[in-house]
């Protein structure tokens, strides 16, 4: 895939996912205001609620206290009338309740005027009857009489409506001596819980006209409630007095409303994860993808040229046996068949070396593990790979601080491993290559390290030379021949004996590798 369709590709995406992403923040964004907005209602119609409840029992406690006896002979009002005279420093207010008596012949009124001047309050009441002819007239001395014992219970009625109008209307009473503290709390939970509000909230009774707190049930939450909108007017049907409002606080709001859409928010966040997870998985196996192709065409080209290089040879050797001047030269027929012997195994080598990594892959490998030692399976690495290092006029030094290396592993790849990481200290080294192996017990493993001082690696490279087909980059060293699949083997190999492989490296200084595997038997 070219770089310019992976870069759309990339930019396409990205901007699907940040739109989603919008998305999703709107829609969770909406869903919260929404729920702030019916939080808001249900609050400011508790409050309502609470304040006519209260409005309701100071009205029946006003009429119980005047112990108002209730006599059925007229019923209940037929009309009530209610009229204001607005002043410029006077109010008035007339309440006219009239009974009739169709067969009696009269009307009995009683007109109740509340004047107000300057915050002082007036009630008189009066009663009146207005006679008219009744329906049916049979004893007109026993009707007066009767008409006189009533109207003195009219009397009565309008003295104690008088003396409950005083008490309800009366503008010197506190708004605390109108509920019970105690009482107001009760109700607000109450009301609150039934709209499923079930959380510590903190209440007041401020007056704006006093700028105070008639009352507060928590001093540290004074500024909050100041600033707090849900309120409500308490007693709002009061005539006369200052208005007091009814405020409320709820300092775990915010919780409460997050607990209200926790799973609609953790729903919506694990799709977002899950899909940036996708997304980013997406670009790592897409440009993954890239580079394993890259390197796959970086090994077909070594592979090719490593193969047709001893194919040419043999090839070459084969035509010059053929020849009949050659074959009458003395020692030339031995020299040929020793080449053609050496790059056959040469071929084999490289082959056995794909298939090899070919059955890790598919962990379609035994290992044939007998009892060893690993200071001998260095000596014969050494020798297998000094003559290579003394053709560049460089030297391997072993340094032998061991005091036990019997381990269990399959010779094979013990020793393959040891010369793959003497084989790669020895191509990476520009001039004389300056080995140093070193064999040490720790912790009761047996510790074996290649060190050289040749070009080194960076970070990067390190992270990812246990990879197939990478290969360091030699900058102006083009003689490092291979196919990449050293170390990855490497690793697989020291892995399936239970060991582990560190590498340290400094662009530069060279690099040091260091295989750790078990002793037999977790020997000292």
């Amino acid at each position: 895939m070219k770089q310019s369709v992976i870069f759309w590709v990339v930019g396409m995406m990205s901007t699907a996912l940040l739109g989603l992403i919008g998305f999703q923040w709107y829609w969770i964004d909406s869903v919260i205001r929404a729920n702030e907005e019916r939080f808001k209602k249900d609050v400011i119609e508790a409050l309502h609620t609470v304040s006519d409840k209260l409005e309701r029992q100071e009205a029946l406690y006003a009429f119980n206290q005047s112990s108002w006896v209730y006599n059925q002979p007229f019923g209940p009002p037929r009309s009530l009338q209610l009229r204001q005279l607005d002043a410029k420093n006077q109010q008035n207010m007339v309440f006219k309740d009239t009974v009739r008596s169709d067969q009696m012949g009269f009307n009995i009124i009683f007109d109740f005027q509340v004047a107000s001047s300057n915050g002082y309050m007036e009630l008189v009441a009066e009663s009146q009857i207005h006679e008219y002819p009744p329906t049916s007239q049979k004893n007109p001395q026993k009707e007066m009489d009767l008409l006189e014992e009533r109207m003195k219970k009219a009397t009565k009625k309008s003295e104690m409506v008088v003396q409950v109008l005083e008490n309800v209307l009366s503008p010197e009473r506190s708004i605390t001596a109108r509920f019970n503290p105690a009482q107001l709390d009760s109700l607000l939970s109450n009301e609150f819980t039934e709209r499923g509000i079930d959380i510590a909230f903190d209440y007041g009774v401020i007056s704006p006209m006093r700028q105070r707190f008639e009352l507060i049930n928590d001093q540290q939450s004074k500024t909050t409630l100041e600033q707090s909108e849900l309120k409500a007017s308490l007693f709002p049907n009061d005539l006369v007095g200052d208005q007091n409002w009814l405020v409320v606080n709820f300092p775990n709001k915010q919780q409460f409303l997050l607990r209200k859409i926790w799973l609609t928010m953790a729903s919506s966040g694990l799709l977002v994860l899950v899909i940036v997870g996708s997304f980013g998985y997406s670009i790592h196996t897409i440009l993954r993808q890239k580079k394993l192709s890259e390197m796959k065409n970086d090994f077909i080209n070594n592979m090719t040229h490593e193969l047709k290089t001893p194919i040419a040879t043999i090839s070459l050797a084969c035509e010059a046996l053929s020849d009949k001047e050659i074959k009458q030269m003395e020692g030339m027929r031995e020299r040929y068949l020793k080449m053609i012997g050496e790059e056959n195994s040469r071929l084999g080598e490289q082959v056995e070396r794909v298939l090899q990594m070919a059955a890790i892959d598919r962990k379609d490998i035994e290992l044939k593990e007998e009892p060893l030692e690993m200071s001998e399976l260095v000596e014969r690495a050494v020798d297998k790979t000094s003559l290579q290092v003394e053709s560049r006029h460089g030297s391997i030094k072993i340094i032998d601080n061991s005091t036990n290396t019997a381990i269990y592993g399959d010779r094979t790849h013990l020793v393959n491993i040891l010369t793959n990481l003497l084989d790669n200290a020895n191509k990476y080294s520009e001039e004389s290559p300056d080995i140093t192996l070193r064999i040490f017990n720790r912790n009761k493993k047996v510790n074996v390290s290649v060190q050289d001082r040749g070009i080194g690696m960076t970070k990067e490279a390190m992270s990812h030379i246990f990879q197939k087909f990478y290969r360091v980059p030699t900058g102006n060293v083009h003689n490092v021949k291979g196919f990449g699949l050293g170390l990855a083997y490497v690793k697989n190999m020291v892995e399936l004996h239970s060991g582990n492989i560190h590498v340290t490296s400094e662009p530069g200084n060279g690099s040091k590798f260091t295989i750790t595997l078990p002793l037999r038997n977790g020997e000292a």
